[in-house]
């Protein structure tokens, strides 16, 4: 059987040392990409070796602070308890781990209802048809940040 695909769309955006990058714009770039160290702490690790894959199965995952994403339906997204999930398995409540704390009660533009303070929920996955993504290597830590602040595989 093979491996489901991985990637994340071009138009989506990434976390780099240069602030919010399309991960359209990475293809033979290799760039620091803002990700999560074994011991906890973050840091950057440059993201190289950036292929790209067509006609790929893409999901949107939407956050409960209305923010949304479309990547590969096997793209690996980290729970808040630090275990992978494909997309497509993903749920409504599922915590994701964020780089980003929220004091308690915090409420973002479009939210109904306050976010956790180290996590985020998700609200919904939904099918986004079929297109292109782009997926490399983070070295080190093999994940990284998406602008919405949650964490993913590479």
């Amino acid at each position: 059987m093979a491996d489901t695909p991985r990637g994340i769309a071009a138009a989506t955006y990434v976390e780099t040392t240069e602030g919010p990058v399309q991960m359209g714009e990475t293809p033979n770039k290799g760039f620091p990409v803002l990700t999560r160290f074994a011991d906890g702490r973050l840091g950057f690790r440059q993201l190289i070796k950036v292929t790209v894959a067509d006609d790929v199965a893409l999901v949107r995952v939407v956050l409960e602070s209305g923010f949304g994403v479309v990547v590969a339906g096997g793209h690996p997204f980290f729970r808040a308890d630090g275990s992978s999930i494909p997309a497509e398995r993903l749920s409504a409540g599922d915590l994701l781990d964020t780089a980003f704390h929220y004091r308690e009660g915090y409420v973002p533009d479009g939210a109904t209802r306050p976010v956790p303070g180290v996590s985020v929920a998700v609200r919904a996955v939904e099918p986004a048809g079929r297109g292109q993504v782009l997926t490399g290597t983070v070295r080190d830590t093999h994940a990284l940040f998406l602008t919405a602040g949650v964490r993913c595989g590479e």
